[in-house]
């Protein structure tokens, strides 16, 4: 059992890393990358909230099974929307503290929808796995829950 806990954390160590990396070289921006990034822990803590609560176990199948790239999907949307906007109509322009956050906060409610039906997207593809039964359901049944819940964590948080 000591393994495969660590086996998990391993795995799950690398993949977030990994993912970061990645995050901020292709956004091209540390905070924005950072900030995309910030959606993995509370996505997860997220997960682990509705795990507890709806009994399905913390393995080496359910843990292992969930994908950061597709956890932060919606947030480096909207971030990248954002930074778009920013980009495009205020560079070079001096903001106020409030004009800015106005500005992202514009950006985000318009690019909200896109994320969020994308996001759902990705959770319908799961629901004919959650519907399984026997040792199939047994086997796959906890990792589509919990990759549900990471990225139902992550539209909680985008």
């Amino acid at each position: 059992m000591g393994k495969t806990i660590k086996t998990v954390e391993k795995n799950l160590l690398e993949g977030g890393i990994i993912v970061v990396l990645v995050l901020v070289l292709l956004l091209g921006d540390l905070r924005a990358g950072m900030v995309v990034a910030s959606v993995i822990p509370l996505a997860m803590l997220f997960a682990l909230i509705l795990m507890n609560y709806f009994g399905v176990s913390a393995n080496l199948m359910s843990l292992g099974a969930i994908d950061f790239g597709i956890v932060v999907d919606g947030a480096v949307i909207v971030v990248e929307g954002v930074l778009h906007t920013i980009f495009t109509y205020y560079v070079g322009k001096q903001l106020t503290q409030t004009e800015m956050d106005n500005i992202v906060a514009d950006a985000s409610a318009k690019l909200f929808r896109a994320a969020v039906f994308g996001v759902f997207i990705i959770l319908i593809v799961f629901i004919p796995i959650m519907t399984l039964t026997g040792t199939e359901g047994k086997m796959f049944r906890p990792m589509a829950m919990t990759f549900s819940f990471a990225v139902l964590g992550h539209c909680c948080f985008p």
